[in-house]
């Protein structure tokens, strides 16, 4: 009985931690976000690409690294520095996806919101709907694993875009008139 209530503590904590990024990247880095979902609905394919090259780079660089880690004697100097950049090379990876996952839960929680007939939903709500679409979601064999790789990968692709591609025009409808 303990060990299910320790895995229900952390599917809450885990959801109030996501939920706690989200908030705080909307709150600190609005701008920024808000190019974050703006990259979203200018290139959505490019984000995706980007986000799967980077995170396959990434694993497959810190795999070589802790493979070439592996094969030095264990007094090696090379060993410790070798293990420091994979943990490095990971921490990056967690960090973009960190700074991206308001823009992901915004845009997420917005479209369920708007689904359910809320017109302008707050970025706050949203966020903490998308925060527990997304624990949901991921608990579903395939399906729900791939749905959670997908946002994975396109929260640190339009990280990986916005710094590569400089800051996107934001979208202006009444030109269009």
């Amino acid at each position: 009985m303990n060990n299910t209530l320790d895995t229900i503590m952390g599917i809450i904590f885990l959801y109030l931690a996501l939920t706690g990024v989200g908030i705080v990247d909307i709150a600190l880095f609005r701008g920024l976000t808000a190019d974050y979902i703006t990259q979203f609905r200018r290139d959505e394919r490019g984000a995706l690409v980007r986000g799967l090259l980077t995170v396959l780079g990434a694993l497959a660089l810190a795999l070589l690294l802790n493979a070439v880690a592996e094969k030095n004697p264990p007094d090696s100097p090379v060993l410790e520095g070798m293990q420091l950049l994979s943990v490095l090379v990971l921490m990056m990876l967690a960090l973009a996806f960190l700074l991206g996952y308001g823009a992901t839960a915004w845009r997420l929680g917005e479209r369920v919101l708007t689904a359910f007939g809320v017109a302008e939903p707050n970025p706050g709500w949203c966020v903490m709907v998308a925060s527990l679409v997304i624990l949901t979601v991921v608990w579903i064999p395939v399906l729900g694993w791939a749905l959670g790789l997908y946002w994975i990968m396109l929260t640190v692709g339009v990280v990986i875009q916005r710094v590569m591609g400089g800051v996107a025009e934001p979208l202006d409808n009444s030109k269009a008139e």
